[in-house]
This record gives structure tokens, sequence and C-alpha cells, in this order.
């Protein structure tokens, strides 16, 4: 590669201002238009976790990691055990609810969890 190649050959010259200045015209007059921005889409918010430490015994850890365990079509977590506990006592009329959580409070530790299978 010399000198020489760097010469623009007669095809390469570039169009006159005039035929330059009508295709500038040409692009910016294409480009959409718009007066007022799209308003941003509003996100809803995830719902945040709340981290919560409490004791257990070993024996009520160990249930919660059987009863995590039994399903075998899905994944469950030892937070969805808890989630579905509270669900379970929800569904419980006041007085039952009262009853339970009064024995909860003086109960001995939960006996082994036994499959109904």
């Amino acid at each position: 590669m010399g000198l020489k190649d760097l010469i623009r050959k007669p095809e390469q010259v570039s169009p006159s201002s005039e035929a330059n200045d009508e295709a500038a015209r040409a692009f910016i007059s294409a480009a959409p238009v718009s007066a007022t921005p799209e308003p941003k889409r509003k996100r809803k918010k995830a719902s945040t976790f709340v981290r919560t430490t409490f004791s257990l015994s070993k024996d009520v850890n160990r249930q919660i990691d059987k009863i995590s365990l039994l399903p075998r079509t899905f994944r469950i977590s030892r937070s969805d055990v808890i989630r579905a506990g509270i669900m379970a006592l929800q569904e419980l009329d006041k007085a039952d609810l009262i009853a339970l959580l009064e024995n909860a409070s003086n109960a001995e530790p939960i006996t082994d969890f036994t499959e109904d299978e």
C-alpha cells in the first residue's frame, strides 16, 4: 500500500453541499415529533418481606423441616410452612383460636409428625 491509495477516486467525491443539505432536511423531517413525553408507567411496589427472628425448640424446628419436605410436586420453604400455618389459624373462629393458643402456650414439646398416607 502506497500513498497513491490514499487519493480519492472520482466516484468517491462527496456530494455537493446543496445535495448534502437537502439530504439532511429530508432526514430531519422524517423524524417523529412528540410534543408531550409519554407518561412513565407506574410500577407496583413489590411486597416487602420483614425478616423476623424467633426462637424455636429443636423439635419444632424439625417439625417445620419435615412438613416442608411433604409436597412432592412442588417446592415449599420454611417460610411457606409458617405462612400456611397462619392461614389455617385465620380460618378458625375466635373461641377456637384462643383455646388453641392457650393450649399451645402451656403445651409440652410437639411429638413427631406422622403421615396419614
